[in-house]
């Protein structure tokens, strides 16, 4: 019995029987935060004995082994999401490709700093989505009382409720005519001139996404073969293959290739 007890736990390690040799120790693997597990190969009994506690040692460092690599795996993904999570949400855009929403990043885009998608979306040509309609829900109380005060037509005493209740930019846009009615602006031409200048500024604060006018499908594959690029440059993924398409796309994937990347650059896709 004391045999099979050759992997029972002590209060710091693993003890072994007298009959194991320590000094033919084969491996001690100390994981981070825990005790050491020693691995000892058994030959001081019978060969069904020795091979018995054999078998079950090396399952024991089996498990070890398999411990560490999910371990390792859980840390790579981690590392993955922390450095997505991490960066500049301005730097996350939508594109319109052909009526396909792919949303990526900016620097994903960027990878070969020297192609044609790289610079359409540079630093120095990229408004960020929005920016320029001031992002409406954003709006304080005053940049709403600022915008009601600028339409024409506007009683004054709808433009004090307004500045009364200190309606927010989110509160605007969920405005509706019963909404209206409850803050109290009761005369009928009112209601539907707010309402339609309300409708304007939802229409003009919504993102309008960059058109990319080529097949989604050749696309997306050069947007995959670019994250795992970016991804790879990071240490969080190996290295990629090249992309590759099916019969019936390979021209189309040329010409999409070709336009964002033309000359020379077009051997960083197609290798």
């Amino acid at each position: 019995l004391e045999v099979f007890k050759v992997v029972a736990r002590t209060e710091k390690s693993f003890s072994l029987p007298s009959g194991i040799d320590n000094a033919k120790t084969k491996d001690c693997a100390q994981r981070k935060g825990n005790e050491p597990i020693i691995m000892s190969e058994a030959n001081s009994f019978s060969k069904s004995i020795n091979d018995a506690l054999n078998t079950k040692l090396k399952a024991l460092k089996d498990a070890e082994e398999e411990i560490s690599s999910l371990e390792k795996s859980f840390n790579d993904e981690e590392n993955f999401f922390n450095s997505f999570a991490s960066g500049d949400v301005k730097d996350v855009i939508t594109l319109n490709v052909s009526g396909t929403a792919m949303t990526t990043k900016r620097s994903t885009l960027r990878v070969f700093e020297e192609s044609v998608l790289a610079r359409q979306f540079d630093d120095t040509t990229w408004t960020e989505q929005g920016k320029a309609n001031h992002h409406v829900k954003e709006w304080t109380p005053d940049n709403v009382n600022t915008w009601i005060e600028n339409i024409v037509g506007i009683p004054d005493d709808v433009v004090g409720i307004f500045k009364e209740n200190e309606i927010m930019g989110r509160e605007l846009i969920a405005l509706g005519i019963e909404g209206l009615k409850m803050l109290g602006v009761e005369r009928t031409g009112t209601l539907c001139l707010l309402l339609d200048e309300i409708k304007e500024l939802e229409k003009a604060s919504e993102d309008v996404s960059p058109l990319i006018e080529h097949s989604a499908y050749c696309f997306g594959k050069i947007i995959d073969y670019l994250r795992l690029k970016q991804l790879h440059s990071q240490g969080l993924a190996d290295e990629p293959v090249l992309p590759t398409v099916c019969d019936s796309q390979k021209s189309r994937f040329e010409m999409t290739v070709n336009y964002f990347f033309p000359g020379e650059s077009a051997r960083l896709i197609f290798g």
